[in-house]
């Protein structure tokens, strides 16, 4: 499991896992559908261990044809 940052168009950027291998610029969604662009920012692992890894969303890689 890989901790991420992506962010929705003209937003901030959230910290989310993955299984996938993604890239800066990479296209990837969430549960609900939402489309989001990964990040060159690193997630703060010590955040993440404070909020809880179980509260964190999953995304998955999109293929952009």
């Amino acid at each position: 499991m890989k901790y991420i940052k992506a962010k929705y168009p003209n937003g901030r950027a959230y910290t989310f896992r993955t299984d996938d291998d993604v890239k800066p610029g990479d296209v990837v969604s969430t549960s609900y559908g939402a489309k989001l662009i990964v990040s060159d920012e690193p997630a703060d692992m010590e955040w993440i261990e404070t909020y809880g890894t179980g509260k964190i969303s999953e995304v998955k890689k999109v293929e952009v044809k």
